[in-house]
């Protein structure tokens, strides 16, 4: 059987172009309802030639990407399986190489659409299928790319499998252990085994009910046996115990007693000892303290005598140096001017120097002025700014998306990420737009159309695990009671993704979405 390394779908429902690495061991999709699983299991089984989950097909998918042309492709393993296997999957096909390409172009035919499959050997993209003629792809029918597929080890067992419908791989989980190995067995056709191990389990289970029934009569013996012993056990037990008894009570219990009041009246003796000298030791001790605190009564007196007085002598001080300050504050003046008509004096007494002298300096003041009202603007912008940021409530962007920001940032690819778009119009809301949006955050909108081929190939060559999509059309206020109504973008969007939004009602509480039905959201979802 083949492995999947990767998928990619172009025009594939709500999808411009994504591309899944599938080359892990496990695969695990997750995700909120309606953000595309069901999609991407559908992809698969399109390409493999298989039916799409009820009551979709693949022509809603590709009516709903409103292109001409659908592709998916997948490159697969064309290696031998196992160690002692020498075969290829796609040898039948003249398909030696390592990697090989399947794809599925689905083309727009009047009102209708046709699926076209092709097997090509490499790792062909998109772009070098188109570029190469038809003829040399050789495109076939469902029936015919089932043959293909079966013969490369896609086993009817695991197309059942892959074309289970969505619920019932949940429901596996509820089936017994005997129903499981049905389904398996029905699956691989061996249903006659089942049949044999049936009468098997019955044939034992008869035995062991024989057996069961015999260890119950072997069991019953052995209890007779075992209350006989009991019985004689029991009354030798008592006349010993009645011996003991007689001699407890006549010889033991009168000694015990004696020694455990003489024991009691030894311990109160020594206790009224050790209290009474504690006693004293407390007196003694009371004493010393009670004149250690009369001698610090007194010394506190007296500090607080002190206290007044360097009090009195402070508020003094001050009184005088408010004076001395109030008395030196015009000589200080004085000093100033003189020293500034001294300064002009050693200029020279010209009037035209002074003029000269003033103009400068008032120019040096308009100069001032000016810097002052600048440095005023720059800090009534800085503000704004600073006010802004605050008000925003954008969380930290992942590492990947600080990555994937700068490198489309150095190729001049104008884009924002969903998060930095989306304002919540009513706060009570909060919680319920943003669980829903959580996994669109850093899907990426570009500003131009024209740099999305160039995005794409960024994205995959940084690995970029979310979607890179064209700008799209200006939402519209949502319809009263849906969750669209509480957001407002402030650019064009995706339509899929406001469509997401406009198909959630707002219900007060889960009772009330039970009781309308369809799909709902509380506030605090």
């Amino acid at each position: 059987m083949f492995h999947l390394q990767t998928l990619e779908l172009v025009h594939w429902d709500y999808c411009q172009r994504v591309s899944l690495p599938l080359d892990g061991s496990i695969i695990t999709i997750a995700g909120p309802n309606g953000s595309g699983k069901t999609t991407l299991l559908d992809a698969m089984r399109t390409l493999l030639g298989l039916r799409c989950s009820a009551p979709r097909d693949y022509r809603t998918y590709a009516r709903h990407a409103g292109a001409q042309t659908a592709w998916l492709r997948a490159v697969v393993d064309n290696r031998p399986q196992g160690r002692q296997s020498s075969s290829r999957p796609f040898a039948r096909r003249l398909l030696y190489s390592d990697q090989v390409t399947l794809a599925c172009r689905i083309d727009k035919n009047g009102g209708d659409w046709q699926r076209r499959y092709c097997l090509v050997e490499g790792d062909v993209s998109i772009e070098q299928l188109l570029d190469m003629p038809e003829k040399d792809l050789g495109f076939m029918g469902v029936e015919a790319w089932g043959r293909v597929l079966a013969a490369a080890g896609l086993s009817p067992a695991i197309a059942r499998v892959l074309s289970l419908e969505q619920g019932q791989t949940d429901r596996l989980c509820e089936f017994s252990p005997r129903e499981l190995l049905r389904l398996v067995f029905d699956v691989f056709g061996d249903q006659q085994v089942l049949d044999a191990y049936d009468q098997a389990r019955e044939h034992q289970q008869q035995l062991a009910r024989e057996m069961a029934q015999a260890e119950r009569e072997l069991d019953h013996s052995r209890a007779q046996l075992s209350e006989l012993h009991n019985r004689v056990t029991n009354y030798k037990t008592w006349q010993m115990r009645l011996a003991e008894r007689e001699r407890l009570a006549t010889e033991v219990l009168p000694v015990l007693g004696w020694w455990g009041e003489r024991e009691q009246l030894t311990k109160q003796s020594r206790e009224l000892r050790r209290q009474k000298a504690q006693h004293r030791a407390a007196l003694a001790e009371q004493a010393v303290q009670n004149k250690r605190l009369l001698h610090l009564l007194d010394e506190s007196a007296r500090a607080q005598q002190q206290a007044g007085q360097l009090r009195a002598e402070r508020d003094q001080a001050r009184g005088q140096l408010d004076a001395a300050t109030r008395h030196e504050a015009p000589l200080e003046q004085l000093a100033k001017r003189e020293q500034e008509l001294l300064a002009l004096v050693d200029k020279g007494s010209n009037a035209d120097d002074l003029q000269a002298h003033l103009a400068q300096l008032l120019g040096q003041e308009a100069a001032l002025q000016d810097e002052r009202g600048t440095l005023a603007q720059r800090r009534k912008l800085a503000a704004a700014a600073l006010a802004a940021l605050e008000g925003q409530s954008l969380p930290p962007l992942p590492p990947e998306a600080q990555r994937f920001r700068k490198t489309l940032a150095s190729q001049g690819i104008g884009h924002r990420f969903v998060a930095e778009v989306v304002e919540v119009v009513e706060e009570r809301w909060r919680a319920a737009i943003e669980g829903v949006l959580r996994g669109h955050r850093w899907v990426v909108l570009l500003d131009k159309s024209q740099d999305l081929a160039e995005a794409w190939e960024i994205g995959e060559r940084e690995r970029y695990r979310h979607y890179i999509v064209e700008p799209g059309s200006v939402a519209l206020k949502g319809e009263s009671g849906t969750l669209l109504e509480h957001v407002r973008f402030t650019a064009p969007v995706p339509r899929w993704l406001v469509q997401q939004l406009q198909n959630l009602r707002c219900v007060a509480d889960p009772r009330e979405g039970k009781r309308l039905g369809g799909t709902w959201i509380p506030p605090l979802a």
